[in-house]
């Protein structure tokens, strides 16, 4: 199986080298993780009584209901109806991707590094994907009839999108196996597929720089909840902050 490629990040300047000297095409798509994981979407990590692809047709319909009264616009496509929901913490078949790298690697080191059954920690990952035109959603196609992987662009239907440069992937449910298909295991995907470890001991640095870039909880998270955790960052600290 084609596998992808890996780099290592130590800094903010290996960081930005690998986005100044490699991406310099279209359409490349950014994640970050905490922990290296698969890339499957969230949906498919939980249990429910119903078979799955029910499951999330009732619970799609369902938000469609009830987000109506708290939207300052209703969104006109099932496309847009999935990205507010799935912006919105509802798991669904959507994962999520960013457009902006630095907004990606914050989402890999905002927080100190998670940490092993041994209490060692653990490194994070940026993913990068170079995508292509034809792997975009088209605007016939229905979110529950994709029949392969692709890629999806939304609308701003919310300002969170829109600050994170938000985009996704949405992913194809194999039935006949009951699973999703993480995406790095996606043989027509995994050959444009770069993935870049953080060690744990980089993220308390990267951090400090994103913020100095002003990426950071406040401008990723617009509203009040962004702010109050950002002032929260200004004057407390973080785990991998203190000094021993």
């Amino acid at each position: 199986m084609t596998s992808y490629r890996r780099e290592t990040i130590r800094d903010i300047t290996d960081f930005t080298s690998f986005v100044e000297d490699e991406c310099d095409t279209e359409h490349v798509l950014f994640r970050g993780q905490r922990t290296d994981k698969p890339l499957i979407p969230r949906i498919s990590r939980l249990t429910f009584e119903l078979p799955l692809l029910e499951a999330e047709k009732k619970m799609f319909e369902k938000f469609k209901r009830h987000a109506v009264p708290f939207l300052r616009s209703q969104p006109r496509t099932s496309w847009d109806w999935l990205a507010l929901a799935q912006h919105n913490g509802m798991a669904t078949r959507l994962l999520d991707w960013s457009l902006n790298p630095l907004a990606a690697l914050w989402f890999a080191v905002n927080r100190p590094p998670e940490e092993d059954k041994n209490g060692d920690s653990k490194p994070g990952v940026v993913w990068a994907f170079f995508a292509e035109r034809r792997d975009f959603v088209t605007p016939s196609l229905r979110p529950f009839d994709v029949t392969r992987t692709r890629v999806f662009q939304p609308k701003h239907v919310s300002e969170r999108i829109v600050a994170q440069s938000g985009c996704f992937t949405v992913h194809k449910y194999m039935e006949d196996e009951e699973r999703f298909i993480p995406f790095e295991r996606n043989r027509s995907y995994a050959a444009r597929l770069v993935k870049l470890t953080i060690p744990p001991d980089s993220f308390y640095s990267l951090r400090y720089h994103l913020d100095r870039f002003n990426v950071n909880s406040a401008s990723m998270f617009p509203g009040i909840d962004g702010v109050c955790s950002h002032i929260e960052y200004q004057h407390s600290l973080l785990k991998d902050e203190i000094e021993e």
